[in-house]
């Protein structure tokens, strides 16, 4: 009796035991079904990258073409005239301010300053005896002076004696001008021989070769052409909507054809409008940064210029629009699911774009894998990296 008492609570025990593992069994093939469940509709779900809309100032910008010009340009004539001796450079050449550039034959200069100088000393010459005449009569005039009450001079002695002073001293004058004339033209004639050297005015680079070895050259005849590449702007022909928006120091940024962004700044527009192409010439002046190395005059670049007053929107990324059947769509994600939003785009400026209805601040729009989503898809969002 007391053994089968004991077979029967063992029995009872064995059964509770197996009753318990079988509810945990089925309690793990829950939870795996429910895991299973949640993984597969997580791969399901797409991976989509979003940003933000925001309410923000916006200036809508457009790309202009424009060019560099040299601030200093233009052509070294000859300031005498004489045959050409020398050109001391050529096309391509890089010349500093005060390098000597051309000669011209100096020799006929050298005589005629020789002249100047002789004729100098010989209006000295004529000075010293104009003086020493003026010397002399107003010696006699002063003898005359003091016998003038005696009976041995008369009036007409001391008259002629005045008159001949005057005379004199009036010669002394024309020869102290004849002797500033000779001294002028000696420093004409100095002038001419120094200008028989042609400097470059200068720092800059040699464009263009105009005369040779040998030509006889006329006073101001063009010898070479010289640019300064090394002061270089920016000049660009834009709109009134554009001229307007463009005031002194405002920062502008431009790209050459390869590509590398620079920046410049207005340094004034000219007031004064085409006719014919109701456009304003802007000059802007380069960044302490820019690399002239690379630039060259009359090199084309893309400036990219404001248009109009800066407004206030709702902007998102340019890439968040979708075009489907002629409208105009943004996917927001909204619990994990991409919700399409018909909007009206305003300005643009740069990769953000106005939208004037249809979305709000502060929204997740989908920006990459939008062109992939069906609407009310399940999504997985991630920040763009860059």
């Amino acid at each position: 009796m007391h053994d089968r008492i004991i077979e029967c609570n063992v029995m009872r025990a064995t059964h509770h035991i197996l009753r318990q593992r079988s509810l945990i069994t089925r309690a793990l093939v829950c939870i795996t079904l429910i895991c299973s469940g949640i993984a597969a509709a997580d791969k399901r779900a797409t991976l989509v990258h979003v940003d933000d809309s925001r309410f923000e100032l916006i200036r809508e910008v457009e790309n202009v073409v424009g060019h560099l010009v040299p601030r200093q340009a233009g052509y070294v004539a000859t300031r005498i005239e004489g045959p050409i001796d020398a050109i001391h450079v050529e096309v391509g050449d890089e010349v500093i301010k005060g390098q000597k550039i051309a000669t011209i034959d100096a020799e006929i200069l050298r005589i005629r300053m020789a002249l100047r100088d002789a004729r100098v000393s010989e209006a000295k010459a004529n000075l010293a005896i104009r003086r020493s005449e003026l010397s002399r009569v107003r010696q006699e005039k002063n003898r005359l002076q003091k016998l003038k009450s005696s009976a041995a001079t008369s009036l007409a002695q001391h008259d002629d004696a005045v008159q001949r002073e005057f005379t004199a001293s009036s010669r002394e004058k024309e020869a102290k001008v004849r002797v500033n004339i000779a001294q002028s033209e000696l420093q004409l004639a100095a002038i001419n021989l120094r200008y028989a050297i042609v400097n470059a005015p200068y720092d800059g680079v040699i464009a263009e070769r105009l005369a040779e070895t040998g030509e006889y050259v006329k006073r101001g005849q063009r010898l070479l052409r010289l640019v300064s590449y090394r002061q270089l702007e920016l000049e660009a022909n834009v709109g009134y909507n554009q001229a307007i928006a463009l005031v002194p120091n405002t920062p502008v940024p431009f790209r050459l054809e390869d590509g590398a962004l620079h920046h410049a700044t207005v340094r004034a527009v000219v007031p004064e409008e085409n006719s014919r192409t109701r456009t304003r010439r802007v000059r802007f002046t380069l960044d302490p940064g820019t690399p002239y190395s690379n630039l060259a005059a009359n090199q084309s670049v893309i400036l990219t210029l404001p248009v109009g007053p800066p407004q206030e929107a709702v902007t998102v990324n340019k890439d968040a629009l979708v075009h489907k059947g002629g409208k105009i769509l943004v996917y927001v994600v909204r619990d994990n699911k991409a919700l399409p939003r018909r909007v009206t785009l305003g300005i643009s400026s740069g990769s953000r774009i106005a939208i004037t209805q249809g979305l709000q601040a502060n929204e997740a729009v989908i920006i990459r894998g939008n062109e992939r989503i069906t609407p009310g898809q399940a999504v997985k969002t991630a920040k763009p990296t860059s």
